[in-house]
């Protein structure tokens, strides 16, 4: 989902302002749960997606002040802490991830989590076309099997983001499957570990993947999956459905409403969203309001009701 786009971008700084008044006047929550998507961090020269270095270090002082930062692999784990719990992750593989964001989570000493499209260690064509065209990138942004080795070999942890970047639910499901088995096989040889995060590409719940997808993941032996849902998580929600919020740009004080849940509506809209595509509709809306849509909406498939 493209943060930018007018009527969203309106959306977002309505939700913001809302935001600065309850700050002022209410206690914010402690007790929650956030993952935080980040991209491309580079002092210049900026794309699309990108993130400049001194607004990154800026994001980054203010979640170790804030917030308990974890593992991606943590984020489901019952939370202790009377800080907001907050995990880091990138996606794609660009070669300025290692080149500016490593150093600078380092300086913090923390961790994120970066899910690479293999296509990309490989110069796969199919995938840099497709950046080409919507980035206007070359594959010299992006890291190779080198560069990837060492972002690794610097602590990090590494998880798939399928091999070419193509949109799984515009895809059969023989496809779908091919490309979740092959980044898995590839990063997994090239790192020797086992690889058991993704983050599915484009992310967004109905749009960039369905149910079908999250039954092949689970099959090939992935744990976790990140999708793009701008809210924080709920106790309940499925591992292979992971709701993650884009960051781009953002202030300090927009950065801080993400993580206290001034977009979480957003996040809700586009489950209600998906819902709606469904044939059950009404039925998942009303679990939607007990907490249990996706338990309701996998199980409902797995009996051939959706």
């Amino acid at each position: 989902m493209n943060p930018y786009t007018l009527p969203l971008h309106v959306l977002r700084s309505m939700m913001f302002r809302n935001f600065r008044l309850i700050k002022a006047i209410g206690r914010l929550p402690s007790q929650r749960t956030v993952v935080l998507n980040y991209h491309s961090v580079r002092p210049n020269g900026l794309l699309f997606n990108s993130t400049p270095a001194d607004v990154f270090e800026q994001h980054l002082a203010w979640l170790v002040a804030h917030c308990e930062v974890v593992d991606f692999l943590e984020v489901l784990e019952p939370h202790a802490s009377d800080r907001p719990r907050v995990a880091l992750v990138f996606d794609d593989g660009f070669l300025d991830n290692l080149q500016y964001a490593v150093p600078l989570l380092k300086k913090y000493g923390l961790k994120a989590t970066f899910f690479i499209s293999t296509g990309f260690l490989r110069r796969d064509p199919v995938i840099l076309d497709i950046f080409a065209r919507t980035f206007q990138t070359t594959a010299e942004d992006f890291m190779d099997t080198e560069s990837l080795l060492e972002l690794f070999a610097a602590g990090m942890p590494v998880g798939a983001h399928t091999h070419t970047h193509r949109n799984l639910r515009s895809l059969p499901p023989p496809e779908q499957e091919e490309e979740l088995r092959l980044s898995k096989e590839i990063l997994e040889e090239t790192l020797g570990v086992p690889i058991n995060t993704m983050a599915y590409p484009y992310g967004v719940p109905g749009k960039a993947f369905d149910l079908t997808t999250c039954s092949i993941a689970k099959k090939l032996g992935y744990a976790q999956a990140g999708s793009v849902s701008w809210r924080g998580l709920r106790p309940q929600d499925s591992p292979l459905r992971i709701p993650r919020i884009t960051v781009v740009r953002e202030t300090k004080l927009e950065l801080e409403a993400m993580v206290y849940g001034a977009l979480d509506p957003i996040g809700h809209f586009q489950e209600w969203r998906f819902a709606r595509q469904q044939r059950n509709w009404q039925v998942y809306a009303y679990a939607l309001l007990e907490g249990e849509y996706w338990r309701l909406a996998e199980s409902s498939w797995l009996l051939g009701m959706a």
